[in-house]
Protein backbone atom coordinates (compact mmCIF):
# COMPACT_ATOMS: atom_id res chain seq x y z
CA UNK A 1 0.00 0.00 0.00
CA UNK A 2 2.87 2.35 0.83
CA UNK A 3 4.39 1.89 -2.62
CA UNK A 4 1.03 2.48 -4.29
CA UNK A 5 0.65 5.75 -2.40
CA UNK A 6 4.16 6.80 -3.41
CA UNK A 7 3.36 6.13 -7.06
CA UNK A 8 0.10 8.07 -6.91
CA UNK A 9 1.72 11.03 -5.15
CA UNK A 10 4.48 10.99 -7.75
CA UNK A 11 1.90 11.10 -10.55
CA UNK A 12 0.08 13.95 -8.83
CA UNK A 13 3.30 15.97 -8.44
CA UNK A 14 4.14 15.41 -12.11
CA UNK A 15 0.64 16.21 -13.35
CA UNK A 16 0.97 19.52 -15.21
CA UNK A 17 -2.77 20.03 -15.36
CA UNK A 18 -2.93 19.87 -11.55
CA UNK A 19 -0.28 22.57 -11.19
CA UNK A 20 -1.92 24.63 -13.92
CA UNK A 21 -5.19 24.44 -12.00
CA UNK A 22 -3.46 25.56 -8.79
CA UNK A 23 -1.80 28.43 -10.64
CA UNK A 24 -5.07 29.56 -12.24
CA UNK A 25 -6.85 29.50 -8.88
CA UNK A 26 -4.00 31.44 -7.29
CA UNK A 27 -4.26 34.15 -9.96
CA UNK A 28 -8.02 34.38 -9.48
CA UNK A 29 -7.55 34.46 -5.71
CA UNK A 30 -5.21 37.41 -6.09
CA UNK A 31 -7.43 39.25 -8.57
CA UNK A 32 -10.73 38.88 -6.70
CA UNK A 33 -9.76 40.88 -3.56
CA UNK A 34 -8.22 43.60 -5.71
CA UNK A 35 -11.67 44.37 -7.13
CA UNK A 36 -12.89 45.13 -3.63
CA UNK A 37 -9.73 47.03 -2.74
CA UNK A 38 -9.86 49.46 -5.67
CA UNK A 39 -13.65 49.78 -5.48
CA UNK A 40 -13.48 50.75 -1.81
CA UNK A 41 -10.53 53.04 -2.46
CA UNK A 42 -12.28 54.93 -5.25
CA UNK A 43 -15.52 55.31 -3.29
CA UNK A 44 -13.86 56.19 0.01
CA UNK A 45 -15.37 53.22 1.82
CA UNK A 46 -13.18 51.70 4.59
CA UNK A 47 -11.13 48.81 3.33
CA UNK A 48 -12.17 45.28 4.17
CA UNK A 49 -9.65 43.57 6.46
CA UNK A 50 -8.22 40.08 6.16
CA UNK A 51 -10.42 38.77 8.99
CA UNK A 52 -13.55 40.29 7.46
CA UNK A 53 -12.72 38.87 4.05
CA UNK A 54 -12.11 35.39 5.45
CA UNK A 55 -15.31 35.26 7.50
CA UNK A 56 -17.38 36.73 4.64
CA UNK A 57 -16.10 34.60 1.77
CA UNK A 58 -15.03 31.30 3.36
CA UNK A 59 -18.47 29.82 2.63
CA UNK A 60 -18.15 30.83 -1.04
CA UNK A 61 -15.11 28.58 -1.19
CA UNK A 62 -17.53 25.66 -1.55
CA UNK A 63 -17.82 26.53 -5.25
CA UNK A 64 -14.05 26.24 -5.61
CA UNK A 65 -14.22 22.86 -3.87
CA UNK A 66 -16.94 21.60 -6.22
CA UNK A 67 -15.27 22.79 -9.42
CA UNK A 68 -11.83 21.72 -8.20
CA UNK A 69 -12.97 18.19 -7.38
CA UNK A 70 -14.80 17.87 -10.71
CA UNK A 71 -11.84 19.02 -12.80
CA UNK A 72 -9.20 17.09 -10.84
CA UNK A 73 -11.29 13.92 -11.04
CA UNK A 74 -11.20 14.16 -14.81
CA UNK A 75 -7.54 15.06 -15.25
CA UNK A 76 -6.10 12.83 -12.54
CA UNK A 77 -8.23 9.67 -12.47
CA UNK A 78 -10.46 9.45 -15.55
CA UNK A 79 -7.65 10.50 -17.88
CA UNK A 80 -5.83 7.26 -17.01
CA UNK A 81 -8.56 5.24 -18.70
CA UNK A 82 -8.05 6.96 -22.07
CA UNK A 83 -4.25 6.76 -21.87
CA UNK A 84 -4.24 3.06 -20.99
CA UNK A 85 -2.52 3.61 -17.66
CA UNK A 86 -5.50 2.30 -15.70
CA UNK A 87 -5.46 -1.00 -17.59
CA UNK A 88 -1.74 -1.39 -16.91
CA UNK A 89 -1.94 -0.77 -13.18
CA UNK A 90 -5.07 -2.93 -12.85
CA UNK A 91 -3.05 -5.89 -14.12
CA UNK A 92 0.00 -5.12 -11.98
CA UNK A 93 -0.78 -7.71 -9.33
CA UNK A 94 -2.25 -5.40 -6.71
CA UNK A 95 -5.87 -5.84 -5.73
CA UNK A 96 -8.29 -3.35 -7.20
CA UNK A 97 -9.45 -2.41 -3.73
CA UNK A 98 -5.94 -1.26 -2.78
CA UNK A 99 -5.48 0.50 -6.11
CA UNK A 100 -8.70 2.47 -5.71
CA UNK A 101 -7.96 3.29 -2.07
CA UNK A 102 -4.53 4.69 -2.98
CA UNK A 103 -6.01 6.78 -5.78
CA UNK A 104 -8.81 8.04 -3.54
CA UNK A 105 -6.40 9.10 -0.80
CA UNK A 106 -4.06 10.96 -3.16
CA UNK A 107 -6.98 12.45 -5.10
CA UNK A 108 -8.44 13.71 -1.81
CA UNK A 109 -5.11 15.26 -0.81
CA UNK A 110 -4.87 17.01 -4.19
CA UNK A 111 -8.44 18.28 -3.82
CA UNK A 112 -7.63 19.53 -0.32
CA UNK A 113 -4.70 21.52 -1.68
CA UNK A 114 -7.03 23.11 -4.22
CA UNK A 115 -9.62 23.92 -1.54
CA UNK A 116 -7.14 25.97 0.50
CA UNK A 117 -5.84 28.17 -2.31
CA UNK A 118 -8.64 30.77 -2.28
CA UNK A 119 -8.99 31.30 1.50
CA UNK A 120 -5.23 31.39 2.14
CA UNK A 121 -4.05 33.40 -0.87
CA UNK A 122 -6.91 35.92 -0.74
CA UNK A 123 -6.74 36.42 3.02
CA UNK A 124 -2.98 36.93 2.95
CA UNK A 125 -3.28 39.47 0.13
CA UNK A 126 -6.06 41.43 1.86
CA UNK A 127 -4.05 41.37 5.11
CA UNK A 128 -1.03 42.83 3.31
CA UNK A 129 -3.20 45.54 1.74
CA UNK A 130 -5.27 46.62 4.73
CA UNK A 131 -4.27 44.58 7.76
CA UNK A 132 -5.83 41.52 9.34
CA UNK A 133 -8.18 43.34 11.70
CA UNK A 134 -10.27 41.41 14.21
CA UNK A 135 -12.48 38.37 13.95
CA UNK A 136 -16.21 38.81 14.68
CA UNK A 137 -17.00 39.23 18.36
CA UNK A 138 -19.14 36.09 18.42
CA UNK A 139 -16.33 33.92 17.01
CA UNK A 140 -13.43 32.43 18.97
CA UNK A 141 -9.69 32.15 18.38
CA UNK A 142 -10.41 28.67 17.04
CA UNK A 143 -12.40 30.05 14.09
CA UNK A 144 -9.51 29.92 11.59
CA UNK A 145 -8.26 26.38 12.37
CA UNK A 146 -11.87 25.20 12.61
CA UNK A 147 -12.81 26.74 9.25
CA UNK A 148 -9.73 25.31 7.52
CA UNK A 149 -10.18 21.93 9.18
CA UNK A 150 -13.80 21.68 8.11
CA UNK A 151 -12.84 22.81 4.61
CA UNK A 152 -10.41 19.88 4.34
CA UNK A 153 -12.94 17.46 5.82
CA UNK A 154 -15.75 18.44 3.47
CA UNK A 155 -13.40 18.47 0.50
CA UNK A 156 -12.56 14.83 1.26
CA UNK A 157 -16.29 14.04 1.23
CA UNK A 158 -16.75 15.72 -2.14
CA UNK A 159 -13.61 13.98 -3.44
CA UNK A 160 -15.04 10.56 -2.58
CA UNK A 161 -18.18 11.38 -4.54
CA UNK A 162 -16.05 12.63 -7.45
CA UNK A 163 -13.97 9.45 -7.38
CA UNK A 164 -17.18 7.38 -7.52
CA UNK A 165 -18.24 9.27 -10.64
CA UNK A 166 -14.89 8.55 -12.31
CA UNK A 167 -15.25 4.77 -12.07
CA UNK A 168 -18.84 4.94 -13.30
CA UNK A 169 -18.36 7.35 -16.21
CA UNK A 170 -14.71 6.56 -17.08
CA UNK A 171 -14.41 9.27 -19.74
CA UNK A 172 -12.60 12.41 -18.59
CA UNK A 173 -14.94 14.88 -20.29
CA UNK A 174 -18.07 13.12 -19.06
CA UNK A 175 -16.70 13.00 -15.52
CA UNK A 176 -15.91 16.71 -15.42
CA UNK A 177 -19.17 17.74 -17.05
CA UNK A 178 -21.43 15.47 -15.03
CA UNK A 179 -19.67 16.24 -11.73
CA UNK A 180 -20.00 19.99 -12.25
CA UNK A 181 -23.67 19.75 -13.16
CA UNK A 182 -24.36 17.40 -10.25
CA UNK A 183 -22.60 19.54 -7.64
CA UNK A 184 -24.30 22.69 -8.91
CA UNK A 185 -27.80 21.23 -9.26
CA UNK A 186 -28.00 18.87 -6.27
CA UNK A 187 -28.94 21.66 -3.83
CA UNK A 188 -31.82 22.82 -6.01
CA UNK A 189 -33.02 19.27 -6.58
CA UNK A 190 -32.82 18.30 -2.90
CA UNK A 191 -34.48 21.54 -1.78
CA UNK A 192 -37.35 20.93 -4.21
CA UNK A 193 -37.80 17.34 -3.06
CA UNK A 194 -37.55 18.43 0.58
CA UNK A 195 -40.55 20.70 0.20
CA UNK A 196 -42.66 17.73 -0.88
CA UNK A 197 -41.30 14.72 1.03
CA UNK A 198 -40.22 14.85 4.68
CA UNK A 199 -37.64 12.10 4.18
CA UNK A 200 -35.74 14.18 1.64
CA UNK A 201 -35.88 17.18 3.96
CA UNK A 202 -34.11 15.18 6.67
CA UNK A 203 -31.70 13.68 4.16
CA UNK A 204 -30.78 17.10 2.81
CA UNK A 205 -30.38 18.61 6.27
CA UNK A 206 -27.81 15.95 7.12
CA UNK A 207 -25.90 15.97 3.84
CA UNK A 208 -22.58 17.58 2.99
CA UNK A 209 -24.36 19.59 0.29
CA UNK A 210 -26.18 21.66 2.91
CA UNK A 211 -23.81 21.43 5.87
CA UNK A 212 -20.87 22.73 3.83
CA UNK A 213 -22.52 26.14 4.12
CA UNK A 214 -21.91 26.10 7.89
CA UNK A 215 -18.12 26.18 7.52
CA UNK A 216 -18.02 29.98 7.64
CA UNK A 217 -20.33 30.44 10.63
CA UNK A 218 -18.61 32.58 13.29
CA UNK A 219 -20.24 30.52 16.02
CA UNK A 220 -21.43 26.93 15.84
CA UNK A 221 -23.74 25.48 18.47
CA UNK A 222 -22.18 22.56 20.32
CA UNK A 223 -25.19 20.41 19.43
CA UNK A 224 -24.46 20.85 15.72
CA UNK A 225 -20.81 19.80 15.95
CA UNK A 226 -21.33 15.98 15.84
CA UNK A 227 -23.31 16.15 12.60
CA UNK A 228 -20.90 18.69 11.15
CA UNK A 229 -18.02 16.26 11.71
CA UNK A 230 -19.67 12.88 11.12
CA UNK A 231 -21.52 13.68 7.88
CA UNK A 232 -18.41 14.32 5.72
CA UNK A 233 -16.62 11.35 7.31
CA UNK A 234 -19.55 9.03 6.58
CA UNK A 235 -19.85 10.46 3.07
CA UNK A 236 -16.18 9.71 2.45
CA UNK A 237 -16.53 6.14 3.74
CA UNK A 238 -19.80 5.35 1.96
CA UNK A 239 -18.92 6.96 -1.40
CA UNK A 240 -15.40 5.51 -1.19
CA UNK A 241 -16.76 2.01 -0.51
CA UNK A 242 -19.23 2.27 -3.39
CA UNK A 243 -16.46 3.46 -5.67
CA UNK A 244 -14.28 0.53 -4.65
CA UNK A 245 -17.07 -1.98 -5.31
CA UNK A 246 -17.76 -0.52 -8.75
CA UNK A 247 -14.04 -0.44 -9.58
CA UNK A 248 -13.67 -4.11 -8.63
CA UNK A 249 -16.38 -5.12 -11.09
CA UNK A 250 -15.49 -2.61 -13.79
CA UNK A 251 -14.22 -3.92 -17.11
CA UNK A 252 -11.17 -1.82 -17.94
CA UNK A 253 -10.40 -1.53 -21.65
Amino acid sequence: MYNLLRVEFFKLRKNRSFWSLLFALSVLSLAYPLLYYFDHRSSGVPQITGAEFLTTFISSNSYIIKFGVAILAGIFISNEYSTGVMKTIASSGNTRGRLFTAKLIVFSVGSMAISLVFPIVSTVEVTLLSGFGQLPVESTVLFIPRAFGLTLLYTAGYAAIGALFTVILVDSGKTIGFSMIFFLMIDTIMASLSSKVAFFATLYDFSIFKLVGNIGKPLIDSGDVPALLLVPLLTFVIAGTLGMLVFRRKEIK
